[in-house]
């Protein structure tokens, strides 16, 4: 799982952890998104794209784009679960359009952006298995090497 993430990452594509409920039912909290750059004119009503808010640029929103502007190029998403649309938002802040749902893994995810987590899920591994690697290595190496004369 850990290559396919990493082969993703290096085509551009995002996997986004969701934290909350405004597009239930497609995916809700401690679901994960795969998101897929795309040229905001590629774009159709009805995608669900991901973009910065541009009230917030650390805060990343995923809902459907329910409108385009084609004379600002602007656009407006609503979550599927909310009553109201979203301010609209220029193409700039786009992320790219969501492209699978993976149920739960937003909640490793998460889990993993805890230093506590992070250390005994990543890091501890890491170490252990350098350390084993190591010492098998040196076990390799200083064995005495025996030639036999003929």
């Amino acid at each position: 799982m850990i290559v396919a993430l990493l082969i993703l990452r290096l085509h551009g594509y995002s996997l986004l952890s969701v934290q909350t409920a405004s597009m239930v039912p497609v995916f809700g909290p401690g679901d994960a998104i795969i998101v897929r750059p795309i040229p905001a004119r590629d774009l159709r009503p009805g995608d669900i794209i991901s973009y910065h808010s541009p009230l917030n640029p650390n805060l990343i929103i995923s809902h459907r784009l329910t409108r385009i502007d084609h004379h600002t190029g602007w656009l407006t998403t609503s979550g599927d679960a909310l009553k109201t649309p979203d301010p609209a938002f220029p193409p700039r802040l786009i992320i790219g359009q969501a492209i699978a749902v993976t149920p739960n893994l937003g909640l490793f995810l998460n889990k993993l952006r805890q230093p506590l987590d992070l250390l005994l899920a990543v890091y501890l591994p890491a170490v252990l298995t350098i350390i084993t690697e190591a010492r098998h290595l040196m076990l390799i190496y200083t064995q005495p090497f025996y030639s036999v004369r003929l």
